[in-house]
């Protein structure tokens, strides 16, 4: 998955699915659904107007088509206050009648992942757990030493 910054000031992070605002470290968790909405509308926002057909059908599966209008109206209602929160107005725009689009006066990028990052995490622990059990063994040798 992927880490997104919004707005230069606000991270979303699609596997924990929150945005924390960078300038003063407040979190939102969102709700699995509001999540893959947000994801949808970041990963669609290259190609213009998002259909309501296309949002329902990408967040409810075969059921979209059932789906009414107005559960897709308060779940965008609610990542905007999500949004709102955190200082980040009007991400997307509706369309009457077609669906949204984002705004372009907001700046959105892909965060690049550090691939290594687990691997050098562990190499840490690797060599701290040996630094660790060396100075132990300088101790265990400096007190043998000092006893005898």
């Amino acid at each position: 998955m992927t880490h997104y910054l919004i707005n230069h000031n606000c991270i979303y992070n699609e596997d924990s699915h929150e945005i924390k605002n960078t300038e003063n470290a407040f979190t939102i968790k969102m709700t699995a659904m509001r999540a893959r909405c947000l994801s949808f509308i970041i990963e669609n926002a290259p190609n213009g107007i998002i259909e309501k057909e296309q949002l329902t059908t990408a967040l409810w599966g075969s059921r979209g088509k059932y789906v009414s209008d107005a559960n897709l109206t308060q779940l965008l209602y609610l990542i905007r206050k999500d949004l709102k929160t955190l200082g980040i107005n009007s991400l997307f725009i509706t369309i009457p009648r077609q669906g949204i689009k984002v705004n372009k006066q907001i700046p959105i990028s892909p965060i690049e992942e550090k691939k290594n990052s687990f691997l050098l995490g562990r190499w840490r622990l690797v060599l701290i757990g040996m630094l660790t059990t060396s100075l132990l063994a300088l101790g265990a040798v400096a007190e043998f030493i000092h006893i005898n």
